[in-house]
């Protein structure tokens, strides 16, 4: 599992620290309750992990592109001067030029304009490198425990 940031370093005279790899990942049910799971690493230890559950209405491709995009959110609030790399096992999050739905065309533009905003990323990672995946189930089990009513 890569936990490494190869591209770490000053930029344009400005220090920036260790760079920061966020592990994303999203459970969607049929029921449209959805389970998020995001892990942070600095030199391949964990410093941060969360999973939460909500009900959602769309698809699980802009599910997956709006926890990408609260990952960015995320780091630029509580390590702006730190480099980041934000890993999802979503494709289409990371490699689609032309986003089929007007919805998620949306979510994958708000991933796009926080990568512009400072020196982040987001990559691919496949399903079984990505330590989030398990955190996404647990939201998704957490939030199906607690009977919380599904998406309409």
């Amino acid at each position: 599992m890569l936990l490494h940031c190869g591209k770490c370093s000053s930029r344009g005279g400005v220090g920036l620290r260790e760079c920061l790899v966020i592990y994303v990942d999203a459970a969607l049910d049929k029921n449209g309750r959805a389970g998020c799971g995001l892990a942070v690493f600095v030199r391949g230890r964990a410093v941060y992990t969360e999973s939460f559950g909500f009900a959602h209405a769309g698809g699980s491709a802009q599910l997956e592109a709006h926890v990408c995009a609260a990952a960015l959110d995320l780091a630029a609030a509580r390590w702006p001067l730190h480099r980041v790399v934000v890993r999802t096992d979503c494709a289409p999050v990371v490699r689609s030029r032309f986003p089929s739905s007007e919805t998620f065309r949306a979510a994958v533009h708000e991933v796009r304009e926080r990568i512009r905003r400072g020196h982040r990323v987001v990559r691919y990672v496949s399903r079984k490198a990505n330590p989030a995946h398990e955190l996404a189930r647990d939201g998704l089990k957490k939030l199906a425990r607690q009977g919380v009513p599904v998406a309409a």
